[in-house]
């Protein structure tokens, strides 16, 4: 299947996990990276429906925007999400909780007094991590032991927002597994895992260098 095309920012950013879900489900698209000048045009044209990137146009020309959405869409296209529906709900839970750390990591980046930024860091990264991490484990352990993925021995949505978020926001686009992983022996092997399903692996290895 071919004819889509993502819109986003030339970064890895909240379009990132829409690349990766294409490159899992084996989907072939146009990775649009628009630079903020383009991109305010395109807005400006009322074509993306809220706004704001990112934002796909299917083979057929409809529009749909929202990461998640977008990436739940393309997965289930490709065959990656779960076929019972509390398999799907439970995809959506896990999901929406690294969907709840992103936002506190973002409320630390766009803090500007330094003082309080500091002070967001260590409660993150010190309070509120850890133990979701630990409920993240639990989750997976869950499914055969922790051996596969989280819902099991099929990838899903759920891995895929779950690597991307420790991918992108702690090893910088890079493959190595984060630091913040290292007490979660579980979430260690299945961020491997995830890293090394063939078609993720390849599109990490060839994407364009960005800083975030």
């Amino acid at each position: 299947m071919s004819g889509y095309k993502l819109f986003y920012f030339p970064v890895r950013g909240a379009g990132e996990k829409c690349r990766l879900a294409f490159a899992a489900a084996k989907i072939d698209y146009e990775d649009i990276r628009l630079p903020a000048e383009e991109w305010l045009k395109v807005k400006a044209s009322g074509r993306p429906p809220l706004g704001q990137m990112p934002f796909i146009v299917t083979p057929e020309g409809k529009i749909l925007a929202q990461s998640g959405t977008i990436m739940k869409y393309i997965c289930k296209k490709g065959g990656l999400c779960p076929a019972d529906s509390f398999d799907e709900a439970t995809a959506d839970m896990i999901s929406d909780g690294v969907v709840d750390l992103i936002q506190q990591l973002i409320k630390i980046y766009y803090e500007k007094d330094e003082t309080k930024k500091e002070e967001l860091k260590k409660e993150f990264y010190g309070t509120t991590l850890p133990p979701r991490l630990e409920k993240f484990e639990a989750l997976l352990k869950n499914r055969d032991e922790g051996k596969g993925f989280f819902l099991g021995e099929k990838l899903s949505y759920a891995d895929i927002t779950f690597f991307d978020f420790f991918n992108s926001f702690h090893a910088k686009g890079k493959e190595d597994v984060p630091g913040e992983l290292e007490k979660f022996p579980l979430l260690v092997e299945h961020y491997k895992r995830v890293l090394n399903v063939p078609e993720i692996n390849e599109w990490v290895k060839k994407r364009p260098v960005t800083e975030f």
